[in-house]
């Protein structure tokens, strides 16, 4: 039998270029559906979901080319990265069940 618990439907997606002073740069409010996100970028960078904190290079490490699934709170919910050398593109799709 195939466990499909894990099987999400593909929501908006979210491009973000981030820098080493982007922090403040955010998505727009991701949808009230919306739990997860599947966020992957093209260089190592720092990521943050809460609208009141912007990413820092203390925030969450997220390493380039990895699709990474993140739990968040929903409605209101709003990715920011910034990195700690160069650019990135930062790409954030929201997905529901």
């Amino acid at each position: 039998m195939i466990d499909i618990s894990n099987v999400f439907r593909l929501g908006t997606t979210h491009t973000l270029s981030a820098t080493t002073s982007s922090g403040a740069t955010a998505t727009s409010a991701f949808g009230a559906q919306t739990q997860t996100v599947m966020v992957t970028t093209t260089a190592a960078c720092f990521v943050a979901f809460d609208p009141d904190r912007p990413a820092t290079t203390s925030s969450t490490y997220i390493a380039a080319g990895t699709p990474y699934l993140i739990r968040v709170q929903g409605e209101g919910s709003m990715c920011s990265a910034i990195t700690g050398a160069g650019t990135a593109s930062v790409y954030i799709t929201e997905l529901t069940r």
